[in-house]
């Protein structure tokens, strides 16, 4: 990857001419010695921060090709344009400090200057910045995850098979547990690791399963239908870009880009759309205790899913392993551990963090989101959270299927996707996920954290 042979020909503007620009940006990936360094002379003379973002765009490029102009040059530069430091480690502080200003708007022209950079990582970028588009989220916070457009193969309606035909889990497996009218089906991490994203139906309804290995949240939404693609459900696929550490997904049919999280259009010809995926009931599980609960459950079959992919190792484990993150993320709490798992709700508006091993050793928690009452029931073994609405109800742990209403005593049975009492009155489920702390934080800054309460 670089410049050579492409015919990269820049005229570097002198200050006092004209005003200082983009064009000397890219001047600084010039082949020729002379061209780049009068246009770092250009650019420091020029004291301009709206620039910032856009040499640091160029600054992971370099990393990335190891072209000539190195990463201290231009974190040297940026240092003199803003007057600030960042410490040894420019590739992440530079991302920390934007991210940290956003009143340093960068200077106009900046989307088709970060798409000139982009298009060289991949020509299919070129699709998300276009300068006519609406972005909801900052563009100069968007970086590149490593992987062209699609590099992480989405799974299209993959084959599954029974329980019992499976020879690939062990009981401790984790896995993403999905029951949806009457169907149960379990999506393996071994198998969504390098895969990221699963467009299925389940129980007759189209769904899309949204993974983020890097902030550790799987996401499960109801199909959406698009009127460009007369009435079809959207399908999404990985666009090979982040934000904040979170993959942004783009749908196939206006590859508009998507929050992860929020299941919202955040760039493109959707962003203005006012649309909003609706979130559906899924469950981290093992597969012992998911299979246990669903013996009639169905499972991704390894040997079907399209791509002839090794699903003994996951290509995440030594990131899983460690505490660090591998992408820089200016937006952060230290109110719980980097990676710790949480279960997360947004209700009434209102975002909060439940620590899971916090909900493990309860195993039942009642609480009140905004104005909905609801209870988490936590096994304890594997962790597996589920919420339901309790209508201020309040419920005593039998076993993991098993309330009783206290007062007046009545029998309650847990079901996947409700609450069912003795006398046929029924709770729906609250749909949640998991996520890693930072990756949650980054989102819901203003997010509550549950904690740990006295038994009297």
């Amino acid at each position: 990857m670089g410049f050579a042979g492409v015919g990269f020909m820049v005229a570097v503007v002198t200050l006092g001419q004209t005003e200082v620009g983009w064009d000397n940006v890219k001047a600084l990936l010039s082949d020729d010695k002379e061209t780049r360094e009068e246009a770092m002379d250009v650019l420091e003379a020029s004291g301009d921060p709206s620039l910032v973002a856009g040499i640091n765009d160029l600054m992971y490029y370099n990393f990335v090709t190891r072209n000539t102009l190195g990463a201290s040059k231009l974190s040297t530069l940026m240092e003199s344009l803003t007057g600030e430091e960042v410490g040894d480690n420019p590739r992440d502080g530079w991302v920390e400090w934007i991210g940290r200003h956003e009143e340093v708007a960068p200077k106009k022209g900046y989307l088709a200057f970060k798409r000139w950079v982009f298009e060289r990582y991949d020509p299919a970028f070129r699709g998300y910045f276009n300068p006519r588009f609406t972005f909801r989220i900052r563009p100069e916070e968007i970086e590149w995850g490593g992987v062209p457009k699609d590099g992480i193969p989405a799974l299209d309606q993959p084959g599954f098979i029974g329980a019992a035909e499976q020879d690939y889990l062990d009981d401790d497996d984790r896995v993403f547990g999905v029951y949806l009218n009457g169907v149960a089906k379990a999506y393996p991490h071994i198998i969504m690791d390098p895969h990221e994203m699963c467009n299925d139906v389940v129980g007759g309804e189209p769904v899309s399963l949204s993974y983020c290995t890097l902030c550790g949240s799987g996401v499960l939404y109801r199909g959406a239908h698009s009127s460009r693609e007369r009435g079809k459900p959207f399908t999404f696929g990985s666009s090979g870009l982040l934000y904040r550490s979170n993959k942004l997904m783009y749908d196939r049919p206006t590859n508009s880009l998507w929050n992860n999280l929020t299941g919202e259009p955040v760039a493109g010809r959707l962003a203005e759309s006012g649309i909003k995926l609706e979130l559906a009931p899924l469950v981290v599980s093992t597969w012992g205790e998911w299979k246990k609960r669903h013996p009639e459950t169905l499972v991704l079959d390894r040997e079907n899913t399209g791509f002839a992919r090794d699903y003994e190792v996951s290509p995440y484990a030594d990131y899983f392993a460690s505490d660090k993150t591998m992408f820089p993320v200016w937006l952060r709490s230290e109110a719980l551990a980097t990676k710790q798992r949480v279960f997360t709700l947004v209700l009434s508006g209102r975002p909060k963090a439940y620590p899971v091993d916090i909900l493990k050793e309860e195993r039942i928690t009642h609480d009140t989101l905004g104005s909905v009452d609801i209870v988490l029931l936590t096994n304890a073994q594997s962790g597996a959270v589920r919420a339901y609405k309790t209508k201020a109800r309040h419920f005593v742990l039998v076993s993991d299927t098993e309330l009783r209403e206290e007062p007046p005593g009545i029998q309650w049975t847990v079901h996947e996707d409700r609450l069912e009492s003795e006398d046929g009155s029924e709770l729906e489920r609250v749909a949640g996920h998991d996520a890693f702390w930072f990756g949650w934080y980054a989102f819901y800054p203003s997010t509550e954290i549950y904690e740990k309460r006295e038994r009297p």
